[in-house]
């Protein structure tokens, strides 16, 4: 069993490129004239003219016709106002969240009788219904929110995919938020992943309990989504966290399990679901700057450069209201110089989100994303006396990578009881590796749309329906791949249930067929079925089986070169079938005291087909080649759980997780490569005043099993070197408004105890490293 390690030699990362450019002619449309066979050419110009006219009356209508509604959150405790808290006015389009006084206005909204949702972490949800809004500007009385002794209760989406308190979702999950992404001055998405409880990386890729392993290069097991819609590279089927803008992320949703039942392919082992921020009210312009520098390498045989190796980047957004319409720029520029040699880096990152309000009851969303990085091909180590220093086969190799992404969202909320979406994305990708002897020594560019309509229908409190339909294409050019085609459909549909007060059913399945260009295509059914039960108001049990799959990607079925770092050959594997896994789970929550919850999961996941790369004598070369193929059975049990308190008046919070894998190769009878047992993590932090301070601490035991053919065929000197994790962040950040400035600082100190470890084999992880961080808000 290999896990499609060799592959990581040639298919490092896969990057998106720009659409192309507009072709000789685009701009003018020929429109026949009223009575005749002529022509007239017409300038887009006009069309542009007159939509410009159209939004500008029907924008001045719009809110000439609606009113404003007014309003103020505290606490329930103590009256002091909550900022940040959100507030949105059931079956529309609209919402607004609480300023620093704890105000909130919700402008553009019809005369009428309404139900408004207002939430906020660390409070109980609240339901006001019956608020009536008349004209013009409407005065709320004060909202007040009771403390909720479960932190992680936030309205959530992915589980069921429409919204719900997470105590609600009939599956675990976890959440990671913005406040959370700013404390840790975290630039990528994968660095956050890391303090997630029963998660764990190799790198860039995500283990959720145990279902991954390590197939870097070869596609993931785990589905990565940007406002719902899937995001993962055309030609490998990976996921690359550092194209998705980390500035603009509102939180990270985690599911755990099988979710092919509504997402279809990729969700084998979880669903990753990335959640941007809404435009705010008001006109707001945030920026952000950091610098920081990596400490000295622990071993003097280890150091390799007499200068202090820094790193710095920078992050800037506007976002701004027109009436009905709504913008947001964002832009972001990142250095690093590396704490390994050729380990360089150089990215930049373009964002703009704009909405259109039709009405309060429709809205047009569009996302665009520009990315640009050119980084040092560090794959692995000399060997652990020179560690870092990479092997001498990989000197000076570097990566280009161009991607972008394009998405839009239309909502419509008919009535109080149809709802629809119809949404879709098109990402792009062009990736090629340098050497000093060869440019573009591998280059591949890839090109996927996926499209998706959602129907929900709740015909009473009690029953909610949730259907649609989905297709995608997927293009590769590729020196490594060749050039192929795929395309797919599905068609999914689920029914929630809520039989009484305490207990909620959840049932549905998913069709998915996909095909690549000249091989067969295959057809998949993934059903689903969650319970929760309320057995009193501090107790929440919960129960799932799901069914998961992912088709083989490009990359697997159609590899073929020689490894530039090795002297194997990848040879294509067109037989391969989709990898399948079946997710088994009961857990709840318990609010144990007013100040401690409690979340406990067992679960059990079973896999076929698992695809992986292996090492087998070509009759044809009488040599070694590597082949993918459909050989693994695996089984992972294990349990999960996760503590929550609050002490000394809410100013001290601990979280304290650990989870435990059993990750069993049933056909080998002997434990899964590159699995870990045990998961655990603390996070503290403590505010006092304008002074917040905070630790981390995570560890991962040994992996019990490695895949020894690539440590040997590769070859990786002292390839099989590992250890346990333990690694120790601390931080201290500061508010300065009470010296009469908008700024916030902080100071982080990442690997405090300098501990060397490795994710994945022959790759040192980051040496302890030292930074600071100034935000602003204007």
């Amino acid at each position: 069993m290999w896990n499609g390690n060799s592959v990581s030699n040639i298919v490092l990362l896969s990057y998106l490129t720009p659409p192309s450019p507009p072709l000789a002619g685009e701009g003018i449309a020929i429109l026949p004239l009223q009575g005749g066979n002529k022509e007239r050419v017409v300038k887009m110009d006009d069309f542009f003219f007159v939509a410009v006219l159209l939004f500008f009356f029907s924008s001045l209508l719009f809110a000439q016709n609606n009113s404003t509604l007014r309003g103020k959150v505290v606490s329930a405790e103590d009256s002091s106002p909550l900022v940040g808290a959100t507030v949105t006015v059931n079956n529309t389009s609209l919402g607004a969240s609480t300023d620093a006084d704890g105000i909130f206005r919700i402008k553009n909204i019809p005369a009428g009788m309404y139900s408004l949702a207002v939430s906020m972490i660390g409070f109980q949800r609240k339901i006001l219904e019956h608020v009536r809004v008349g004209s013009g500007e409407n005065h709320l009385l004060t909202i007040a929110l009771s403390p909720s002794p479960i932190q992680a209760n936030p309205v959530v989406i992915t589980a069921t995919k429409h919204e719900q308190s997470l105590e609600e979702a009939p599956v675990s999950m976890s959440i990671v938020n913005a406040h959370m992404l700013e404390a840790r001055n975290t630039i990528s998405v994968d660095d956050a992943l890391r303090y997630v409880p029963g998660v764990n990386l190799m790198q860039s890729q995500v283990n959720i309990r145990g279902s991954s392993g390590y197939s870097r290069g070869v596609g993931s097991r785990v589905l990565l989504l940007i406002d719902g819609l899937p995001m993962l590279t055309g030609d490998t089927g990976e996921i690359t966290f550092e194209a998705i803008p980390v500035f603009q992320i509102d939180r990270i949703e985690v599911v755990k399990g099988a979710g092919s039942a509504l997402y279809g392919s990729s969700a084998l082992g979880g669903v990753i679901n990335v959640i941007t921020k809404e435009i705010p009210e008001r006109p707001i312009t945030r920026w952000r700057m950091y610098a920081g520098a990596y400490d000295s390498p622990s071993f003097s045989e280890w150091k390799w450069s007499s200068k202090t190796r820094a790193f710095n980047g920078e992050f800037f957004s506007h976002a701004q209201r027109f009436g009905g319409l709504s913008l947001v720029l964002s832009g972001s520029r990142i250095f690093d110089d590396g704490y390994r040699e050729n380990d360089w880096l150089r990215r930049y990152d373009g964002y703009a989100k704009v909405k259109y309000d039709f009405s309060p009851f429709q809205s047009l969303t569009a996302t665009t994303n520009l990315f640009y990085q050119y980084h040092g091909d560090f794959i692995w180590w000399r060997n652990a006396n020179d560690a870092l220093r990479p092997d001498s086969s990989q000197e000076n190799f570097s990566v280009t990578s161009y991607r972008t992404n394009t998405s839009f969202l239309f909502r419509s909320f008919v009535n109080d009881e149809w709802y629809y979406e119809v949404k879709g994305i098109w990402v792009t990708g062009n990736w090629h590796e340098d050497s000093l002897a060869v440019r573009e020594a591998n280059a591949s560019r890839s090109s996927v749309a996926d499209g998706e309509i959602q129907v929900s229908y709740t015909p009473n409190t009690q029953t909610t329906w949730t259907f649609g339909i989905a297709g995608n294409f997927d293009h590769v050019i590729s020196d490594l791949f060749g050039t192929h085609s795929g395309f797919g459909g599905a068609l999914y549909g689920q029914d929630e249930i809520k039989i009484n007060d305490a207990l909620t059913t959840t049932l549905g399945a998913r069709f998915d067929v996909q095909q690549i260009e000249g091989l067969n295509s295959n057809q998949q059914v993934n059903p689903k079925l969650g319970v929760t039960y309320e057995l009193d108001p501090q107790t929440h049990l919960r129960a799932s089986i799901g069914r998961g799959f992912r088709a083989p990607s490009i990359g697997e079925l159609y590899a073929a070169t020689n490894v530039s770092s090795s002297s194997i050959s990848i040879v294509p594997s067109t037989d391969l079938r989709p990898e399948h896994s079946w997710t088994y789970e009961v857990g709840g929550t318990r609010a144990l005291l007013p100040n401690l919850s409690a979340d406990v999961s067992l679960f059990q996941s079973d896999f076929s087909g698992l695809i992986e790369a292996g090492v087998e004598i070509d009759s044809a070369r009488n040599s070694p080649v590597v082949r993918f193929r459909n050989v693994t059975r695996a089984r992972i049990q294990g349990v999960e759980t996760n503590f929550h308190s609050e002490l000394l008046d809410h100013t001290l919070l601990l979280d304290l997780n650990y989870t435990y894998n059993w990750p069993y190769d049933v056909g080998q009878k002997a434990i899964l490569h590159f699995r870990p047992r045990h998961i655990a993590s603390v996070n503290a932090t403590y505010g006092y005043g304008d002074v917040t301070f905070g630790a981390d601490v995570r560890f991962i035991s040994r992996v019990d099993a490695i895949d020894e053919n690539l440590v040997q065929l590769a070859p990786i000197i002292d390839g099989d070197t590992r250890v346990p994790i333990y690694v120790n962040d601390v931080r201290v950040v500061a508010g300065l408004a009470s010296f009469g400035l908008p700024l916030k600082a902080s100071f982080n100190i990442n690997n405090l105890l300098r501990y060397n470890y490795v994710e994945i084999i022959g790759n040192i992880a980051p040496l302890r490293n030292f930074v600071l961080t100034v935000e602003g808000a204007l």
